[in-house]
């Protein structure tokens, strides 16, 4: 018994370390400490202290006490990795998944999907199991990435234990040094409302999403081109949403966002197709543009410009990064641009 005390303690340790309780270059407490902490011998804290140097998860400085020297585990490849986006099955994503998941399998990985429906309890209780589960790695949506996270802790744990992450669509900057593959949206911002500048319209409507990064870049597009343009950004032309109030807000505050405009800039053809309904027959009064080039833009009664995107690529490129970091290459972040299709139905 005396000798599996000193295991048991320093898997315990390990476990700290390995959930993030110490950080890199964090003193532990001392053999004195941890003996009053758990009741152990100052000899069985001293063997469990010696387990982790030999690990390489700490460093012993004579006079200062012992450090967390660089808390990444290694695991066994499994072949398995976890894909996290907001939905599944609905609207772009399945596009970007089939992008995924044909590099996956290519390369011999099976993808284990999971959705948070852009919801941080959601995604909290999603990494939580995905920490328990054998993957080598993750490629995920982020969750409402214009708002404080409170789930960064769980992405350290993943770095900690060697499992890399690439972020699509959009990213948190919490996280140290994050690799995304995402769409240039501040530039689709300012095309989109540079073309309807070029048609002549000179007071734009904007609907964005207040609580995904993605949101906040395409405003500061649109924003930017108004000011080139030398025209004023105006707040009464710009209605904000979020993933749970969208429909409750657009049916309370569009007719009068959109009163004295002519066209109407669109978070995505989600919200084109919400508005078209919500103003009914005077929607020929507007013209609408908006972002994803969708199947709902494509089959819409009323033709509007939908800006592209390279959904399957996306995916595609999000695949391949994570495998390259598997196999030990350095990698960066990308930016894909927008182009401009029109619709006609």
């Amino acid at each position: 018994m005396p000798d599996l005390k000193y295991i048991q303690l320093a898997d315990e340790l390990q476990a700290e370390i390995k959930s993030g309780a110490y950080e890199e270059g964090q003193r532990l407490p001392s053999e004195n400490e941890l003996a009053a902490r758990t009741g152990y011998s100052r000899q069985t804290v001293r063997k469990a202290m010696e387990v982790l140097e030999k690990a390489g998860l700490t460093n012993r400085v004579r006079g200062s006490g012992t450090f967390v020297k660089n808390p990444i585990f290694r695991r066994d490849r499994t072949h398995n990795i976890a894909v996290v986006t907001t939905y599944i099955g609905e609207y772009i994503f399945p596009t970007i998944l089939h992008g995924i998941d044909h590099v996956l399998a290519k390369n011999g990985y099976t993808s284990l999907l999971s959705a948070t429906r852009n919801r941080v309890d959601n995604e909290r209780r999603v990494l939580e199991d995905l920490l328990e589960k054998p993957i080598d790695g993750m490629i995920i949506e982020g969750t409402k990435t214009a708002l404080p996270n409170p789930n960064i802790d769980l992405y350290v744990q993943f770095e900690r234990q060697g499992i890399p992450v690439v972020f699509i669509n959009g990213f948190y900057p919490e996280v140290p040094k994050p690799i995304y593959v995402v769409a240039d949206d501040r530039e689709g911002g300012r095309r989109a409302c540079r073309m309807l500048l070029e048609k002549g319209h000179r007071h734009i409507a904007g609907i964005f999403k207040s609580d995904d990064i993605q949101g906040h870049r395409r405003y500061a597009g649109y924003a930017e081109a108004l000011l080139a343009a030398g025209l004023c950004v105006k707040d009464d032309h710009v209605l904000w949403y979020g993933t749970e109030n969208r429909n409750a807000l657009l049916e309370t505050n569009l007719k009068q966002v959109a009163r004295d405009c002519t066209a109407i800039i669109c978070y995505n053809d989600e919200v084109a197709l919400k508005v078209i309904e919500l103003l009914g027959p005077d929607i020929q009064r507007w013209e609408l543009v908006s972002f994803d080039h969708s199947t709902f833009a494509k089959l819409s009664a009323v033709p509007f410009t939908s800006l592209c995107s390279p959904k399957e690529r996306l995916g595609r490129l999000a695949a391949q990064k994570l495998l390259n970091i598997l196999a030990g290459k350095q990698e960066t972040s990308e930016a894909l641009p927008w182009t401009i299709e029109e619709q006609r139905i």
